[in-house]
């Protein structure tokens, strides 16, 4: 069987089917393992994540039935060449570069004159310059951790997000008001409630949610943290093809984690879990492995 990509859905798919016997190969097309949660635990406050990829890391390094190959960016022509009976697809997924998100459904008009930045861009260590605006559109916790990293960094950064409070999704982790006390204290301009309506080379112009008032903010370099894309393009491509499956002996393509739907790294990870457990299982009407324990002795 083979496993394309080593994420947190890669990783867990690879692991839990080694457990159950299986003989799995694991291709990872950059040359470290983790995938977004290699990238995410360098950053301010998340190196505990760290632990979701070096648990299942040492867990495969124990399997002689599962083998990791770094470096192995794999194409249809590979996989076919391959011809593995089975294959699962664990690509994740992207960031956007154009805006378009919850608030906004088409690109920010002005983006060709400015210099935009995606997360990947700053996980790989490229060089911003001042004044930053990061736009928030995702309300979970990369907006508000980018712009700690990049304010730690010695630059002005100006964080403008749709929702009414900083990184809103925390609540639901009782992590709100320190996210956001946090931000106060390192100098981070805050202006909630407000869209990007419109880049430049040198500003962007940001709209009031509410009032339509819109404003000019200066900026050099400027973050999008919207949504992702899932990387599937090689999915799809494959198959689209079912006779060139057939004839490589591939029985089953499928997709999990991110590569399916752009998510959190827990709803990553318990894709691919539920994947190896319901590998080859045979159709049932019942309820779908369950996650969390319904009650307690």
């Amino acid at each position: 069987m083979l496993v394309v990509g080593a994420g947190p859905a890669g990783l867990e798919c690879a692991r839990a089917l080694g457990q159950r016997g299986y003989e799995v190969t694991l291709a990872e097309a950059r040359n470290v393992l983790g995938g977004r949660v290699h990238d995410e635990c360098r950053l301010p406050g998340l190196s505990a994540w760290g632990r979701v990829r070096d648990y299942r890391v040492q867990q495969i390094g124990r399997m002689p039935n599962v083998q990791v190959y770094l470096d192995s960016r794999l194409g249809v022509d590979e996989i076919v060449e391959y011809g593995f009976p089975k294959v699962v697809f664990a690509t994740g997924g992207t960031w956007r570069r154009d805006g378009i998100g919850r608030s906004l459904d088409v690109p920010v008009p002005g983006l060709a004159e400015a210099n935009i930045f995606s997360p990947e861009d700053i996980f790989s260590g490229k060089r911003l310059e001042g004044p930053v605006v990061i736009y928030d559109d995702d309300y979970y916790y990369m907006g508000s951790v980018l712009a700690e990293k990049l304010r730690r960094d010695g630059l002005d950064v100006t964080l403008v997000t749709p929702a009414s409070d900083v990184s809103s999704w925390s609540q639901a982790t009782l992590e709100q008001s320190w996210v956001e006390e946090r931000l106060y204290e390192l100098g981070v301009t805050i202006n909630e409630k407000h869209t990007i309506a419109a880049a430049g080379r040198d500003h962007v112009e940001i709209q009031h949610t509410v009032s339509g008032r819109q404003r000019t903010v200066p900026c050099a370099s400027l973050v999008l943290v919207t949504m992702r894309l899932p990387n599937d393009d090689v999915y799809h491509a494959l198959s689209s093809d079912p006779d060139r499956l057939r004839d490589a002996g591939i029985k089953s393509v499928l997709r999990i984690g991110d590569c399916l739907a752009p998510s959190t790294i827990a709803a990553a990870t318990y894709a691919g879990h539920r994947c190896a457990r319901e590998m080859d299982a045979p159709p049932s009407d019942d309820v779908p492995f369950k996650r969390e324990l319904i009650a307690l002795a």
